[in-house]
């Protein structure tokens, strides 16, 4: 043991021969201290030195013994010095005096003669082992004295500490036996000294705590587990007053229970404090509970989609309302999940960015817009206000938001701002309108006086003359150009003259088949569907054949030769929020292609007048003016859808016929030309162009009439007023001042039976104008035409 110290030499003493000498020669060899003593007197000097062993030859053990053996007898309890006695193999039988000697020495091992290494050597270290034993023995008694001494000190230290004190303390064996009460507690409990010890203790608790407080300090003994226990103790005066009783194992230094020590602190006043803390708590725990309740209700119950996360973004609450809105029924269906599993994924990159910063700056948001997904997969946007809490590390531990759906909102913001900008694009393309429709009025005004002087002056070139011929000819046909350019205008102007009948659109369309074949070509795949029972539309049947055509041959070209072309034909309903259509019901033609298709910039600007997207002089741009412009005549309306790469779709709406008969409406033939025989006219001329006037009156001289001319309404009317023998009169409408129906009308207050034939470009006329008017020359009208109407307002 550490701090343990012994002679630990070997002693030899064998006074014959040379044994003393090879001995300690053999004990050197195996690193064994030694000393060879001459007698016994010396050897007695080394056992109160503490010798290690003594290696003796047995004669050396004389009969003068008794000083060896009053110095062993002198040796403390602990000692016990091994003695090897080294014996004569051969010897006699040893005498009873001899034997008696030998065994005086005490612990002695005999070792027969002639010595042997080996057996001196294991002899003489197991005698030292055994004597380095003997002193560690020593030594762990004297700590063991040293201890006790420590613990009677500590004891008494103790027990005048514990009674000095005004706690009740105590303190048990390691089996728990009470074997110490300090004074306090005889004084507070008024029992006798002794009278507790052991289990008796336990007596003096209440009787409903005995169990209990027995069973928790059983439990501490078997476990050495410190004791904690509240319990009610009877005092001096017979009353039970609440204690806490607490114990602390103190072990020694091999981890053993020593001793318990323990303590009975009197918390009477505390634990009656504390129950009627506990009492105030139940009762504010009880309205806090019913406000929370309420609370809850309230949040479950409210009209609004609430809901509430976790730091990490899982779903933590949710409202009623949210429930039902994204179509859940229980709230476990959708607790702990992520709240970006019920976004759109195009929103989770905003969420991401504009949420979290806003987020993180201010801890509030306040209608940011998202798209939700509900359990049916259908999409709803909404608008989400959020507020953020954070726990004491500073970190976001809940959000609480509230969801508010504007679903139909945003969709009547969308279809506001179709209708805006339908509105926008209708009232852009009624300024190009009239913009349009004048520019066709003057041209036509200008192709009328063109028209007119190069047909006179055809009838008046010899007919010999071929060369001139075929120049006026080629100057006609620009004229004739330059007409149905100005009439697609006017059509695009919605100024075009119309016949509005009920038309069977179901069979129009698949007569013409052989006309789109003929038109497209053998490489389009022309399909019809015409759907079922679609009523009669009300429409020009001519003018929408050439619509038709025209978007045929619009989706050729986007096409480029080669494709498949659908027209379809169904009736739909337009409610009052629909965009570019006044409520009611209309037949609808879709013409489809799978051409390259338009980008948003195009398809914007695609039905304004000259503008086109083919090749110089591959179109005039007019075609889808004209189209829509015949739609929105006829009180219906034009419309195109297309993407790039996905085609195009050209959709009429063409009003449905209030009554008719329901069949293709076929524009009738000219009448036919009467006879050479006709009586010449007296006719009044009226036109405010003078260039105009100058080629009607030339027209109508050269068809033998004769002709009276005015630049204006009044002029007419002062000229009609001095003579009555005018046949007829011819005006321009749009002459300032006085249009020609104004003029008509005030001709007939005194003449009504005075035909007025009104020559226009417009097709737009006054209510109640065909009253007043017998018949329309639209220009710029020919030779012919001027003589077609003349014959045929009196034939009869």
């Amino acid at each position: 043991m550490p701090g343990t110290t012994y002679g630990g030499d070997v002693a030899i003493l064998a006074p014959r021969g040379r044994d003393a000498k090879v001995a300690q020669e053999l004990l050197d060899q195996t690193g064994i201290a030694s000393l060879i003593v001459a007698d016994l007197a010396e050897l007695q000097n080394l056992i109160e030195e503490h010798i290690g062993a003594v290696l003796i030859a047995e004669e050396a053990v004389g009969e003068e013994i008794s000083g060896i053996r009053a110095a062993l007898a002198a040796q403390p309890a602990w000692s016990d010095i091994p003695f090897i006695v080294l014996t004569s193999g051969r010897a006699p039988k040893r005498t009873p005096a001899e034997e008696e000697r030998i065994d005086a020495l005490g612990n002695v091992v005999l070792l027969p003669r002639p010595l042997h290494r080996d057996d001196i050597v294991r002899a003489v270290r197991s005698a030292l082992k055994a004597r380095q034993r003997q002193f560690e023995a020593r030594a762990r008694m004297e700590e063991l004295r040293d201890s006790q001494i420590k613990l009677r000190k500590s004891e008494r230290k103790f027990h005048a500490i514990a009674n000095s004190i005004d706690q009740m303390i105590w303190s048990t064996r390691p089996d728990g036996y009470h074997d110490y009460f300090n004074d306090r507690w005889y004084e507070y409990t008024g029992v006798s000294p002794g009278s507790t010890d052991g289990e008796r203790w336990v007596g003096r608790f209440h009787p409903d705590d005995q169990q209990r407080a027995w069973e928790r300090w059983r439990h501490s003994l078997d476990s050495g587990k410190p004791y904690e226990i509240e319990y009610r103790l009877r005092d001096r005066s017979g009353e039970y007053r609440w204690v806490l009783g607490k114990a602390q194992a103190v072990r020694d230094e091999d981890g053993q229970i020593a001793r318990w020590y323990g303590s009975c602190t009197e918390i009477d006043d505390q634990v009656r404090v504390r129950e009627a803390l506990a009492a105030s708590q139940d009762r504010l725990e009880g309205a806090v509970a019913e406000r929370t309740q309420e609370l809850s209700d309230l949040y479950r119950k409210t009209p609004v989609a609430l809901l509430s996360t976790d730091g990490e973004g899982r779903i933590v609450t949710v409202s009623e309302r949210w429930l039902s809105f994204m179509g859940y029924d229980r709230a476990e269906e959708v607790l702990g999940k992520q709240v970006t599993e019920f976004m759109a994924p195009e929103c989770l990159t905003d969420h991401e960015g504009a949420y979290s910063e806003r987020m993180a700056e201010a801890n509030v948001v306040y209608d940011l817009p998202y798209t939700t997904i509900k359990r049916s997969g259908e999409r709803a946007e909404v608008l989400v206000s959020a507020r953020s809490t954070h726990n004491a590390a500073g970190e976001v531990d809940r959000v609480m938001a509230s969801v508010v759906d504007v679903t139909q909102r945003k969709a009547a913001e969308t279809a506001r701002d179709k209708a805006e900008h339908a509105l926008r694009q209708s009232q852009k393309l009624e300024t190009i309108g009239q913009l349009t429709g004048g520019v066709a009025h003057d041209f036509n005004n200008l192709l009328m006086a063109v028209r007119s002087s190069l047909e006179l002056l055809r009838k008046r070139l010899p007919e010999g003359d071929k060369r001139a011929h075929s120049y006026l000819a080629n100057a006609l046909a620009g004229t004739e150009r330059g007409a149905t350019l100005t009439q697609r205008m006017l059509a695009f102007a919605r100024k075009q003259e119309l016949d509005p009948q009920p038309v069977d659109v179901a069979a129009l369309l698949p007569g013409m088949r052989d006309l789109l074949e003929r038109s497209l070509g053998p490489e389009m795949d022309i399909a019809l569907d015409l759907g079922k029972d679609i009523p009669p539309a009300l429409v020009d049947a001519n003018q929408l054949e050439m619509a038709v055509l025209n978007l045929a041959v619009n989706a050729r070209d986007a096409m480029e030769g080669s494709g498949r072309l659908a027209i379809r034909l169904d009736c739909v309903h337009a409610g009052p929020g629909s965009p570019q259509l006044e409520p009611g019901e209309y037949v609808r033609i879709r013409v489809e292609d799978t051409g390259a298709g338009m980008d948003a910039e195009t398809l914007a600007r695609a039905m304004e007048p000259f503008f086109t997207t083919k090749g110089v002089g591959s179109g005039t741009g007019l075609g889808l003016s004209m189209v829509h412009g015949l739609t929105s005549q006829l009180g219906g309306s034009f419309q195109l859808q297309s993407r790039p790469g996905e085609g195009t779709t050209a959709a009429m709406y063409l009003p449905v016929a209030s009554d008719g008969p329901a069949g293709p409406a076929i524009v009738s033939a000219p009448a036919e030309q009467p006879g050479d025989a006709f009586k010449p006219l007296k006719i009044l001329a009226v036109d405010d162009d003078a260039l105009v006037l100058f080629g009607t009156v030339a027209l109508l001289e050269d068809l033998g009439h004769e002709v009276q001319e005015a630049g204006s309404g009044a002029q007419a009317l002062d000229m009609l007023s001095k003579r009555d023998d005018v046949d007829l009169v011819i005006t321009d409408q749009a002459m300032p001042n006085m249009t020609g129906v104004a003029l008509a009308r005030e001709i007939h207050r005194d003449r009504p039976d005075l035909p007025v034939v009104l020559a226009s470009g417009y097709a737009e006329m006054p209510e109640g104008a065909k009253q007043d008017i017998v018949a329309r020359l639209e220009k710029p009208f020919s030779h012919d035409d001027l003589d077609g109407v003349i014959r045929t307002i009196f034939a009869g």
